[in-house]
């Protein structure tokens, strides 16, 4: 059921999405609905963690791989890939729900904004691995850093699905490697890709 109304919400939003149509599209009653939750907005809760943790799975294997510029790189380039590969789908599963949620619910909001802390933490880390090693000034900040990225990100999901064009996503992620490397020591060799 979690599944489904993630799915459902994710391309219509919360709003345009009802309790009836997910029960219709899960198979599920009304009863067992409402046996796991109260309401709709204790479902959107747990449609909030599924589709965090959905995500965040799919990108591992590149968030392992923060601690390198090369690493970098393709985590930025995988963003672009699994969302054409969603057929430009919904804006970022995360980004979406908080766009329409921020405003109406502040648990939602609390819940959300912890979310974003969490992924951009595991660019902050890797960021932090390249400061120790050297590659970073000394005085970057990683965790602005990084949250400076992941405005760049949720501004690239949002231009590609109004635009229906995954170009401009491909272009904010293109700068945001770009800002990145102005906090690179200066003289070090920065590989583009």
């Amino acid at each position: 059921m979690v599944q489904v109304a993630a799915d459902l919400m994710h391309v219509q939003g919360v709003a345009g999405t009802s309790i009836d149509e997910i029960l219709e599209t899960s198979g599920t009653g009304k009863s067992q609905f409402y046996h796991y939750f109260e309401n709709k907005n204790s479902l959107v809760h747990e449609v909030l963690d599924y589709q965090f943790q959905r995500y965040i799975a799919a990108q591992k294997p590149f968030i392992e791989e923060l601690t390198t510029w090369k690493g970098i790189r393709r985590w930025l380039d995988e963003l672009v890939t699994q969302y054409e590969e969603r057929h430009l789908l919904g804006g970022c599963p995360v980004g979406s729900l908080a766009a329409e949620v921020a405003d109406r619910d502040e648990s939602l909001r609390r819940e959300v904004a912890a979310a974003f802390r969490e992924w951009e933490g595991y660019l902050a880390r890797g960021l932090g691995v390249l400061k120790e090693r050297g590659h970073l000034h000394i005085n970057t900040d990683c965790s602005e850093l990084a949250e400076s990225t992941m405005a760049m990100i949720q501004g690239g999901y949002l231009l590609a699905n109004t635009k229906k064009d995954v170009g401009p996503m491909q272009r904010a992620l293109d700068a945001a490697y770009v800002f990145l490397r102005t906090f690179r020591k200066s003289g070090e060799r920065f590989p583009l890709y």
